[in-house]
């Protein structure tokens, strides 16, 4: 075991080595590797933010049921009962309709402008916030009202937070191709970049054949290399990432304040960084092992 830890600290030594002596070089292939995981990390974030952003509005999507007239209240009651009863309904809340009216009359600057009315025009109406709106869940509820003959008119505002995850669904696939894309243009600059590291050190390999030294031991100097690669491009990718969110953050805050929301752009630096380092390594490490694959 500690033969193998010294074999690998060795050749992480040695990849340093090379590396620094030629740091010029290895800045520049990070920040081309860098630039081109920043690309399709801006979507993620996007899609990432727009995704927390439509939990929170769901939390006060609705169900508005208008109540037929002269319903009893005995009637009004059980309806309100049956739906409660619902494991996906969170809450109802009942509107009587001279509350209703009354709330009306409360955002007119003129306060008596209702009073001439021959009859208050407004219905009952049952208004039920979902535990969860996603589409199968409302589904239930929604056919549940719909068979009631207590129902006049039912009005379901989650079918926007439908057509909201589809483009989110949408968004995610469009990331992930344009992820897939540059990914491959990374294993192509990588594998070339360890392709020519290898071209370089040919006599110093032919040498420590000629003395014994293993596959393994060659070709874990290079791999390292691949991974080192991708590693210092996914850091300038993730900062990268964190200062154009930064620089985005206050103007996206005064626009979200204008449409009365409290919307704030987020990088989270654990999920979506922690991701691209992890792929831009492990591709550094497949560009790698393609590269010495194709030595004859």
């Amino acid at each position: 075991m500690k033969n193998w830890l010294n074999q690998h600290t060795l050749a992480m030594q040695l990849v340093l080595q090379r590396l620094k002596a030629h740091w010029l070089n290895t800045l520049i292939i990070c920040m081309v590797i860098g630039i081109t995981v920043t690309l399709p990390g801006l979507l993620f974030v996007g899609v990432d933010n727009l995704q927390d952003a439509s939990r929170s509005i769901k939390q006060d999507a609705q169900m508005s049921a208008f109540l037929k007239p002269a319903l009893n209240g005995n009637v009004i009651q059980r309806l309100i009962n049956d739906v409660q009863a619902l494991p996906q309904v969170k809450e109802v809340r009942y509107v009587p309709k001279e509350e209703a009216i009354k709330q009306l009359g409360q955002q007119f600057l003129q306060k008596d402008l209702l009073a001439d009315l021959p009859q208050n025009p407004l219905p009952d109406a049952l208004f039920i916030t979902l535990a969860d709106t996603q589409p199968n869940t409302a589904k239930p509820v929604q056919e549940m009202l719909q068979a009631r003959d207590e129902v006049e008119e039912l009005v379901v505002d989650s079918v926007w937070i439908e057509r909201l995850n589809s483009m989110l669904v949408l968004g995610k696939r469009i990331a992930l191709i344009f992820a897939c894309l540059l990914g491959i243009a990374m294993v192509t600059v990588i594998s070339n970049t360890v392709r020519m590291q290898v071209l370089t050190h040919e006599t110093e390999i032919e040498v420590s054949r000629l003395i014994g030294a293993t596959h393994s031991f060659i070709r874990r100097p290079f791999l390292y290399m691949g991974s080192v690669y991708g590693l210092g491009g996914g850091l300038i990718a993730v900062a990268l990432l964190f200062a154009i969110v930064w620089n985005l953050k206050q103007p996206v805050q005064l626009l979200a304040n204008n449409y009365q929301s409290n919307f704030q752009l987020v990088f989270h630096l654990v999920n979506i960084g922690g991701l691209i380092l992890l792929a831009s390594t492990l591709i550094g490490w497949i560009a790698a092992f393609i590269a010495l694959t194709q030595k004859r």
